[in-house]
């Protein structure tokens, strides 16, 4: 089987990748990995499941977030010897597929954790759409859609629900909504099943910033976005089961 470290920018990481080739017997191969580490946060595991979807990911948790990470730098020894053995268990994470559509062209990304689309400098009108049911005409800054782990991300500071990844759905959440006697809004944070289709569409072509994930784009000319569950799924491997309650306990008390 073949390898690569992926490592947040700072010593201790540095140190930690170190002590993993030293040790991993497995062949270093940093195009084609069957393993990937991610030596960090979220952030450096985002990036792996990003730049390497089809490998396993080895989360090992030395930043400030390490909500995805099930190894931390305490357990360095034991993802050394669940690598080099072979003997480790996965557990399978849900993605969202997304489509967006410009006067010029379409573009496809997948998110593990939520995408958003924004107009900070002014309001941003959007009809939304749940399958072919038209729900609201939507006036605000923007919207994040989080698959259940990303709940806990951005999601989480915009007041939307925590959901149990073990949950088949996805989380419509409002960036301030503007709400008056002229304008409403649903003003709640919306939880659909996931063979729901999400259709956000512009009342016009227009420049708005789409976030999938870590990354941000500006999209230019933007008409339309189209937001559903995505049939491939991330792999992240584990020794100890993974407890959602105990994650929640970790990152945020």
């Amino acid at each position: 089987m073949n390898y690569m470290i992926l490592t947040k920018e700072d010593a201790l990481s540095a140190k930690i990748e170190q002590k993993l080739r030293r040790k991993i017997k497995h062949t270093y191969d940093a195009v084609q990995p069957d393993y990937v580490i991610a030596v960090g946060g979220d952030g450096t595991i985002l990036r792996a499941v990003h730049l390497y979807p089809a490998a396993t990911i080895f989360g090992l948790h030395t930043g400030h977030l390490g909500f995805f990470a099930n190894y931390t730098k305490e357990d360095l020894d034991l993802l050394i010897a669940d690598i080099n053995s072979n003997r480790f268990e996965t557990e399978e994470l849900d993605q969202l597929f997304c489509t967006i559509t410009t006067k010029e062209k379409e573009l496809k990304m997948r998110a593990l954790n939520e995408i958003t689309i924004m107009l900070p400098r002014r309001t941003l009108i959007l009809d939304v759409k749940i399958d072919d049911e038209t729900l609201e005409r939507f006036r605000g800054t923007g919207f994040c859609i989080s698959t259940p782990f990303g709940s806990t991300a951005y999601n989480k500071s915009l007041h939307g629900a925590v959901v149990d990844p073990t949950l088949k759905a996805m989380q419509l959440t409002e960036i301030a909504g503007i709400n008056s006697n002229a304008y409403r809004t649903l003003s709640s944070p919306l939880l659909l099943s996931s063979d729901r289709l999400i259709e956000l569409r512009s009342e016009e072509a227009q420049t708005v910033f789409v976030t999938v994930d870590h990354e941000s784009f500006e999209i230019n000319a933007f008409e339309k976005i189209m937001i559903q569950y995505e049939r491939k799924k991330v792999r992240m491997a584990y020794h100890y089961h993974p407890n959602f309650i105990k994650r929640i306990k970790r990152t945020f008390f």
